[in-house]
Order: structure tokens, then sequence, then C-alpha cells
């Protein structure tokens, strides 16, 4: 009897525990519910003092509501909603300040703390959790992700985080440019434990810049001289969205081992390249010109870089596409209207074509001499179960108008019986360029010329 008792007893415990987590859920989601009002009636009352007839009243709403930040984005009214002119003027001036601050703050290098023994998975979801930056492990085998290890991490910046990761397990990773997750699977051959230096490796904020090469070209038409060129990977972490990398030949500087300075081969060059569809690390390269009869053995490097990127990525969604035809999302200044979408069935799989416009608030040159990425912004499906299928097919433009660009998604092979997706277009709100510097030390020059086409 006793036995039977105390099985009773557990079961009670288990329930109560049960019913005291689902309790504090409710509790916690009340608070945030509850916190979500708040924050709204102070926008709204903060909103209406914007158009009082004091300055100092006015100035005070103004800096008040700035100093709320991000979170205030997504709550702020759409101008064509506000009637007061001096209201709507200022809530440009507040979204305009929020966004520079998002965006610079965005710029800089996230950072991971966590020490001890932890299994692969644990340790990539807490990097995920900390960092904001996506990655994706389906790849590598459950040995690998239950495999423990010690790790030292405080205040640890992502690249060198994940840079640590690889030499301590067989590991290898790529940016996915569907979803724009760092995907880790299993390396093909185990690198050899070498530092930063030897790897050739160098990081600035939230970029890792790494000489994936160095060779000797013979010059033509000059039989004094060779080409030394030099090629560099540079990646962005997961959670940006790189544009365009530009810099200038006279700004990547080389000097041999004796201290001599490399003449660029083309000095007044400026390139700028972009970084494409779902696009996050790039190739690039640049060469100097040395005197063949004087061969060099290493030579040092450093450079200066900029990198536009479109910050404040924001989800606008549509629920159930066969029956929001018509229908406009906004997210901060950007606005989505939901033109089309088709169904294609086919013998054992669908394809979805869903066409949208897009509007901005406000333009400028960065976003005119940038049309070009806004064709290539993320999208993704959703079904009622929660499975994401990502653009797996292309994205067009199909409209363009004062203020406006159409562009058409085609998804294709999915479920042929699944029905009611919901569609999400990741929307950049805000154009920002960020100063990248780098350098190398004691790289090896190759002994011989390389003859190859």
């Amino acid at each position: 009897m006793s036995r039977v008792w105390f099985q009773l007893v557990i079961v009670a415990l288990g329930l109560f525990c049960a019913f005291t987590t689902v309790s504090a859920n409710t509790v916690l989601l009340e608070q945030k519910v509850t916190e979500q009002e708040q924050i709204k009636q102070q926008i709204s009352k903060l909103i209406q003092k914007l158009d009082s007839n004091q300055r100092l009243v006015r100035q005070q709403a103004e800096l008040q509501l700035a100093a709320l930040g991000k979170p205030v984005l997504s709550l702020l009214p759409p101008p064509e909603l506000v009637s007061s002119n001096s209201a709507r003027e200022a809530l440009k001036r507040v979204r305009v300040k929020i966004e520079q601050q998002a965006a610079s703050d965005s710029l800089k290098a996230s950072r991971i703390t966590l020490t001890g023994k932890h299994s692969l998975e644990q340790i990539l979801n807490a990097i995920s959790k900390q960092t904001g930056n996506q990655l994706d492990s389906s790849k590598l085998p459950e040995k690998i992700l239950n495999n423990e290890i010690q790790i030292d991490f405080v205040k640890t910046t992502f690249w060198p985080a994940i840079d640590d990761l690889t030499h301590k397990l067989p590991l290898a990773y790529q940016i996915n440019g569907s979803n724009g997750y760092l995907q880790l699977q299993p390396a093909t051959e185990t690198p050899p434990l070498q530092s930063k230096q030897e790897r050739q490796i160098y990081y600035d904020g939230p970029f890792r810049i790494e000489v994936a090469g160095i060779e000797r070209r013979a010059l033509i038409g000059n039989a004094g001289r060779e080409l030394l060129r030099a090629t560099f990977q540079i990646q962005a972490e997961p959670r940006l969205r790189p544009l365009f990398l530009s810099y200038f030949a006279s700004e990547i500087r080389a000097k041999s081992d004796r201290s001599l300075t490399l003449p660029p081969f083309n000095p007044d060059a400026k390139y700028e390249l972009p970084l494409g569809e779902g696009g996050k690390d790039l190739k690039f390269t640049m060469q100097w010109m040395m005197d063949n009869r004087q061969p060099l053995e290493s030579i040092q490097i450093q450079g200066d870089l900029k990198m536009e990127l479109a910050a404040e990525t924001l989800p606008i969604t549509f629920d159930q596409l066969s029956n929001s035809q018509g229908a406009v999302r906004r997210r901060g200044n950007v606005s989505v209207e939901l033109l089309e979408a088709e169904t294609i069935k086919l013998a054992s799989t669908q394809n979805l074509n869903v066409r949208i416009a897009l509007s901005y608030d406000y333009g400028g040159p960065a976003f005119e001499s940038h049309r070009t990425w806004i064709y290539h912004n993320r999208a993704y499906l959703q079904s009622p179960q929660g499975k994401k299928y990502w653009l797996n097919g292309s994205s067009q433009t199909t409209l363009e108008s004062a203020g406006k660009i159409g562009v058409l998604y085609r998804f294709t092979d999915l479920p042929q019986k699944q029905t009611d997706y919901q569609f999400t277009y990741l929307a950049p709100t805000l154009i920002t360029s960020a100063p990248i510097q780098f350098q190398f030390q004691n790289l090896k020059v190759p002994a011989e010329v390389n003859t190859s086409n």
C-alpha cells in the first residue's frame, strides 16, 4: 500500500509542477501583452504632444520617442495617417534617428559568453541565441552534435568562436544563399591545428577576411616585372545583409620583406563588387608589380574597404495567400501589397508564384543606386504546420513606377496537397556603410611563377 501511495504522491507532484509551469508561462505572456499595450499608450500620448502649441513640449515628446529605441519602429503610425504637419515631420526625424542608431549598433561584432564542457548542439544553440546569427546544423550527424567539448568563450566575437569550433571538431561551414543561415557540415578533411596568423585570417567587427591565395604572374610586355596577385575572401555575419563591397586600389598597400612598397598594377582603379542574391561572402583580388630580379620571400598587406549594407530587416507577412490578394502590410517605412498568388499544379508537386509591390516612404541616392538589391530580398512560405519553404526558384522585377517596385517570386517543388501558405517578405529599411580595415603580416610569396591561364 505504501508503494501505491508513494506513486500517487509522485504523480500529484508532477501534475502540480506542470500546472505551475503553465501558470507561470501564462503570467509571463499576460505581462508581455500588458507591457506592449502600455508602450502603445505611451507612444500615442507622445504623438499627441508632437502637435502641442508649446515648443518645449514638442521637443521633449520627440526626444522621449527617440529614446524608446528600436521597438518603437513597428508601432509608429504611417505618415499618411498623421494629420498634423509638425507631428508628421517630427515622426520622420524620430524614425531616421532610431534607424541610424540601430544600423550603427548592428555593425558591431556580436558576442557570446559560454564556458565549460557542452555538447556541440548546445553550443550552437547558445551562439545563435546570443548573437542573432542563424545556424543550420541539419547536415551534421547526431554523433558530432552530441560530442561534448571544452570551450571558454567570454565576450568572444562570432567569427573567432566559429573558427575555434572548426579547430576542435572536423567541421566546415558555408552560408546558405536561400535563407542566409550559416550551414555547418562535416569537413572532408581534418584541418591541421593552426593559429589565426598561420591561417591568414583577420577579424574586423562583424567581418572575417581571409587570404585565399597569393600567386606570381608574368607581366606581358615587361620582362623585368611580374604581377603579384592576392585573392581575399570576406564574410559578413549571417544576420547582416551586405550589398556591395567597394575599394580603391591605392588603399590596399603591400610591402616587401625589405620594407619596399609595391606599386599597384592599376593605381587609379576603384572597384565596386555586388554580393548578389543571398550573398554573405565574396572573393576579391588585388595586384601589384614587383621586380623579378629581386625575388621576395614574404610581404605584408594592409588595406581599407567599405561595405554597403541593408540594415534593419523587418518581416512582412501575409496569412492564407488564397484570401489575401490585394492586402497591404506595413512595417517601418515599407509598404508591401500582395498583388497575386498563383498556384500551378504538377504531377506530384506544385509551384506557387507570388507577386508583390513595394513602396518606401523615402528614398534618396542610397535607395536609388541600389535598386537591384530589392529584387534579391529573401522570402519564404510557411505551412500551417510551421514548416518553412525558402525561395528555391527565381525572382524578377515585374513593375516599376514612381516610388514602387514589383517583384515576382517563384517557389517550386512544394507538396501538392498543401494549401493556405503564409508568405513572408524580409524587407530592409535602411542603407548604411561600414568601414573595414585589415592587415596581414609575413605572407609567403610563391617561389615559382604561375603560368596557367
